[in-house]
Parts: structure tokens; sequence; C-alpha cells
């Protein structure tokens, strides 16, 4: 809260040259005015977000866009580089978030900004639980992003996290989750996964679990909860949560105990799509500068068109970014724009 003033002995410099009239006058004016002039009204959470960042493509056009947006904060939803070998060496990868450092415009520098990983900034396409340089690869994320002790990503396996932002007495828990470091191996073809009936298979592994479950018995009023592949859809062949259903349904009850607001975040398709089920909603964003080839999205739009039950409105295939804006009248915004700052698709959650 800013004043103009902090008290009325602030107005002593001049108390002696005014008459109790005036005196008068001016505090009638003061208390008529707007209370914005006192306060900062605005007090909404505004949360960026987006996937599949290539450092060798252009990405000016859109962190213009995203500066415009007076973000709070920025989440880098994962693939916030491609330095990943079918080899699993890290080479290409150091080169990459090398690179990546003299891309990422300044003003990120003025605000607080999130990252977890995907694929390919993790090491190896599809990556999982078997792949052999994840310790380094992780090295690399956390010097990347400047993580250090006390955090608990610099001294544990995974890089996983949690975080309370306080706005208006209410508790917004963040939490992006790790996918790739224990994941169990995928079925099915690259393009065509197949649900797992394998129960003993996990997407976060039993330490994750364990953190995940007490961080969800603390007290909060809005959960954010990042995950770099998407959580609700169930109708593409792709890498989903859907591919393991048994972790699936554990998370979506895990989060539905606690009544209360909950948005899960989500990138890696290079398309992007609000969902819902439930009292649960997700935001897809991706690809903020690696659009598919627009033969391919037309292609498949043709022939295997997304049509997910629990997809509000259409997918977008272009350059994209998403807002997450906590509003002070019990309203959570969610919303995808283009490149150009227009918006593709929106809804409103109250609560």
């Amino acid at each position: 809260m800013k004043r103009i003033w902090n008290n009325w002995e602030d107005l002593n410099f001049c108390r002696k040259d005014l008459t109790i009239n005036s005196m008068i006058f001016i505090r009638l004016l003061l208390l008529l005015m707007p209370l914005s002039v006192f306060t900062q009204s605005n007090t909404n959470f505004i949360l960026g977000m987006g996937s599949c960042l290539d450092q060798d493509n252009d990405q000016q056009e859109i962190w213009a866009s995203l500066e415009k947006e007076h973000l709070t904060e920025f989440f880098f939803l994962g693939d916030n580089i491609y330095g990943d070998k079918k080899d699993g060496s890290l080479e290409e990868m150091k080169s990459a978030y090398k690179k990546q450092t003299n891309r990422l415009p300044n003003w990120l520098n003025q605000i607080e900004t999130n990252a977890i990983w995907d694929d390919h900034d993790y090491g190896v396409n599809d990556g999982g639980g078997d792949y052999k340089g994840k310790k380094e690869a992780q090295k690399l994320f956390l010097d990347f992003w400047g993580i250090k002790s006390p955090d608990r990503r610099a001294k544990g396996e995974g890089v996983y996290f949690s975080k309370n932002i306080i706005i208006d007495n209410k508790t917004i828990k963040l939490i992006g989750l790790d996918t790739r470091y224990f994941r169990s191996s995928l079925e099915g073809d690259k393009r065509n996964r197949t649900p797992t009936k394998d129960i003993n298979k996990t997407v976060l592994g039993a330490d994750q679990w364990s953190w995940l479950e007490n961080q969800l018995a603390e007290d909060l009023d809005i959960l954010i909860l990042a995950s770099s592949i998407q959580i609700i859809a169930t109708n593409h062949g792709f890498e989903k949560w859907g591919n393991f259903p048994h972790e699936r349904e554990r998370l979506l009850r895990l989060i539905n105990k606690l009544n209360k607001p909950v948005v899960m975040l989500s990138g890696d398709r290079h398309k992007a799509g609000l969902y819902k089920i439930g009292n649960l909603y997700e935001i897809t964003s991706s690809s903020l500068n690696r659009p598919l080839p627009k033969w391919l999205s037309t292609y498949w739009d043709a022939t295997k068109k997304e049509t997910d039950e629990f997809l509000v409105g259409e997918m977008f295939y272009e350059p994209n970014y998403g807002i997450l804006e906590i509003q002070d009248k019990n309203n959570i915004k969610l919303e995808l724009k283009n490149k150009k700052g227009e918006t593709l698709n929106k809804l409103i959650i109250s609560y």
C-alpha cells in the first residue's frame, strides 16, 4: 500500500500559512479522492508461461508481447532449450544453454522466474528415469537457472519444487513436478504411446510422490501445479499422464481432495489448449517459438484432429504463451495468446 502522504503531520509545512477553513477544505477534498490514489489498487497476480523455446529460432516478437503483460512471474514449462542428442551426450546441451543466455530478454531479470524441464532440456527425446546422463543434465539445469543451496533441487535428485506466494492474505502454492528423472519406460511407438497396465510403473517415483502428498497437506487457498506433460488430455498418442492411467488417477484424486481452486500448467505439445475435468482446469501452452510445420498441422487436423472430451474449444498450433491471472474478485483468468499478444482462447474460474 502506498500513500501520497504518510499521515496528516506531513502537511505541517503548510499549516502555518493556511486558515482553519482552508485546512477543512483540504481534508474534505482528500477524503473524497478515489481510494486508488492512496493504494496500489492492482493486487492481481499475473503468471506468464510457455514451453518449447528453441535457442536457434527468433523469439523477439513473443517476448515483446509478454513484456506488455506486466507479469508478476514467468514459468518455463520445459523444452526451454533444445540440446538433446540421440546418444544422450550433453555437449550440445551446454552450447544451447550458452546461446539461450544471450537470447532471453533483460526484463525477465526484474521478475521471478520458475522452471521445470522436459525431454529436450533433460538430455534425450522422450527420456525417463533410465537416462544415464540425468545427474549431469541436472547440474547444467541448476547452473543455468541459478538454483543453489539450500534449495532442495541443489542437493537432491530431480528438479521438482514448491513455493508459497502470499497475496491479500491468500496462500497460492506453486508446485513444479519432475516428469522425467524418475519416470518408468513408455509403451508403444513414439507417436502412438499406449496406456500401461503395469501399476508398478511410475511418473514421479516414490520419493516425489511422498513429497507431493506432504506439500498438499499444508494450508493453501489456490494450487498451481505445473507438469511438463499434459495431465487431463487423453485423446492423443504422445506423452501424457494418461500413458500411466493409475498415476493420472492418483494425481487427480489427490488434488480433488483439496476442495480448493486448482489450475494445472503444461507444455510439450507444440500446440495450445484449455482443458476442464470436473472442477479442475489445465492450460497447455506450447510452443513459444518452435511451431509444427504448417503441412504437418494441416495433415493432423484433416486425419487425426484432437477432439478430447475435456478440451474447451479448439487447439492452436501457432506460437503462443499462456497467462494465469488471479484477480481481486475471487476469479482466476486463464488465457492463451499468440505471439502478437492477441487472444486465442480464455476462460474465467470463479471460486
